[in-house]
């Protein structure tokens, strides 16, 4: 077995690696709303905010929104696309780490 051959074996096995990734946190982008919305309603600054509107975030709500949608269209393209191109395992990675930072994000804005 050549250098290369291990060299591509590492890279496919990789990539699967980081599509499963995506997977997972795709999955994980629902609950992790729910949970998150959960907290917010159940802690006194959200009690305040939905009762009486007083204490609410000012962070606009597009915010939460736009990096929703980030995460799913970045998970659903590291998910789905297909690891046979050599130009799509490469940017694989850079579009699970703006999932996931897109993840955090919501989650992030949805509790404060």
């Amino acid at each position: 077995m050549s250098r290369t051959d291990t060299s591509v074996d590492k890279s496919i096995i990789e990539d699967r690696a980081r599509q499963r990734s995506a997977r997972v946190a795709l999955l994980l982008l629902i609950p992790t709303v729910l949970v998150c919305g959960f907290l917010y309603v159940a802690s006194d600054t959200g009690g305040r905010c939905i009762t009486y509107g007083d204490g609410c975030s000012r962070v606009p709500d597009a915010w939460a929104y736009t990096a929703f949608a980030v995460s799913a269209v970045c998970g659903s393209l590291a998910a789905g696309a297909p690891g046979h191109r050599r130009g799509m395992r490469a940017a694989r990675g850079g579009l699970l780490a703006v999932q996931l930072l897109a993840h955090a994000a919501v989650a992030a804005l949805i509790v404060s």
